[in-house]
């Protein structure tokens, strides 16, 4: 009877080892993919066109406050792992991980972005309200400089949430 209490222990103990193993691979590779979505969209974003099809297609804006809102999902999960884990041990990575997924909670809320978009789309449906059906150098002129301006916004979150990324490999044991 004792030999099997063990076992079972043992076994127990071993099938959530595994599962906590999985689960830490799972949130890896969901953020993996989360990423390389963000950064396939955020070159999709800053470009006139990218601008116009956010601002036009509302299929295309709902699929991006999905992606959006699962990237800050799993951003709080990743904070809630590392913290949980890395709360008694004063690991640099996981200092430096939880400050910068603090940072994109707290800056780049979805709310915060898709207000940005909103005034990008209504600048957007300004200059082809006045300029589009004309075109000529201010149109060119209009156009650059929304793609500059939503180019400089979208690449401080991108590189927030490449960080992030590429911290969670850093950090082992999560």
């Amino acid at each position: 009877m004792k030999h099997i209490l063990i076992l079972t222990l043992v076994l127990s103990s071993y099938s959530f080892s595994l599962q906590a193993q999985n689960e830490s691979e799972d949130i890896t590779k969901i953020i993996d993919e989360l990423t390389i979505k963000w950064d396939k969209e955020a070159v999709n974003l800053e470009k006139y066109e990218g601008l116009k099809e956010y601002c036009q297609n509302r299929t295309y804006r709902v699929e991006m406050v999905k992606l959006l809102n699962k990237i800050h999902h799993y951003d709080t999960v990743l904070y809630q792992t590392v913290k949980a884990k890395f709360d008694s041990d004063s690991n640099p990575e996981a200092k430096a991980t939880l400050n910068d997924i603090e940072h994109v909670e707290e800056k780049y809320t979805t709310k915060n972005f898709l207000d940005f978009l909103h005034m990008e789309c209504n600048k957007f449906n300004d200059v082809e309200k006045n300029y589009g059906k004309k075109g000529g150098n201010k149109y060119l002129k209009e156009v650059s400089s929304l793609e500059d301006e939503a180019g400089k916004y979208i690449k401080v979150i991108t590189q927030r949430i490449d960080l992030i990324d590429e911290h969670m490999h850093h950090l082992t044991g999560i």
